[in-house]
């Protein structure tokens, strides 16, 4: 039997954590997706950039006269490439990497230019080429090149890419240490059964960044409220007592919402629970 937790908490007043994706809007152009959270009065959002074009500077400071306008934080900026990053970055041949460090570079000045602090990887889908050292070293590197450019590469747990499951990350904190830094996914760890707790309590300290979104026994992506199943205050609970001081970002798709307030209200219903953990009550 599940019973329904009624938060009682503080409200959330006038500063809320809680963010949102411009990927909600999805297949909406990019910056029409982001004046949509502007507008709907989000302090903080991930830009998800989906094509070529999105990375000239004109684009990039088109986007920045929203931000600057509305008063946003551009928390991440995740780049389309998922498909190719194990081509072109965790492949046998090293020219490739060289090569694509130079794309990579104009991320890292866009997200510089969107004072953006992280750069999201979902890295290599299955197995990748290389060996596993080899594949630590090759972030090592393009990390590197990102924090000289003024922003911190990220790698995200996504199902059938090699950090779905804890195992891989906890690989590449022990290799790299603070070098290493995680974005949780919840939907991405229910997809592949992995468990965000396991992942919390092996690497929470390199968790800089949660994807949140909640499920139903119809579907495994919807928009968090108390219809919901997943557990968020212990979600929140679990990454304070790891020290987590990241933003929360709602990342759905289009069809889990009929219109652009709903992720507004979800996102409040999120923010009272996550003062509530910050009180210690439910």
């Amino acid at each position: 039997m599940f019973v329904i937790i009624k938060y009682v908490c503080t409200k959330v007043g006038e500063y809320m954590e809680i963010g949102a994706s411009s990927s909600c809007f999805y297949p909406l152009l990019t910056e029409k997706a982001f004046l949509n959270i502007a507008e709907l009065g989000f302090q903080n959002a991930e830009i998800f950039l989906n094509s070529p074009s999105e990375l000239s500077m004109p684009f990039i400071r088109q986007l920045k006269a929203v931000k600057d306008s509305y008063g946003v934080n551009v928390v991440s900026l995740h780049p389309y490439r998922s498909f190719s990053e194990g081509y072109d970055i965790f492949s046998k041949y090293e020219r490739r990497f060289d090569d694509v460090t130079e794309v990579f570079k104009r991320y890292f000045d866009a997200a510089a230019t969107l004072e953006a602090e992280y750069i999201i990887l979902h890295g290599a889908r299955g197995k990748p080429e290389i060996p596993v050292e080899q594949y630590a070293e090759r972030y090592f590197r393009l990390s590197e090149i990102a924090g000289k450019m003024g922003c911190t590469l990220t790698h995200e747990n996504v199902v059938s890419y090699v950090g779905e499951h804890p195992a891989f990350m906890k690989y590449m904190k022990g290799a790299l240490g603070e070098k290493f830094k995680m974005v949780l996914d919840i939907k991405q760890a229910r997809r592949a059964g992995a468990s965000v707790k396991e992942f919390i309590d092996t690497v929470g300290e390199s968790i800089v960044h949660v994807h949140l979104s909640d499920f139903d026994k119809e579907k495994d992506c919807i928009l968090p409220s108390e219809k919901g199943l997943f557990d968020f205050f212990e979600l929140f609970t679990d990454l304070q007592n790891v020290g987590y001081k990241g933003k929360y970002i709602v990342e759905l798709y289009s069809d889990s919402f009929s219109e652009g307030i709903e992720i507004m209200e979800s996102a409040v219903y999120l923010q009272e629970i996550l003062n509530c953990t910050k009180e210690g009550r439910k």
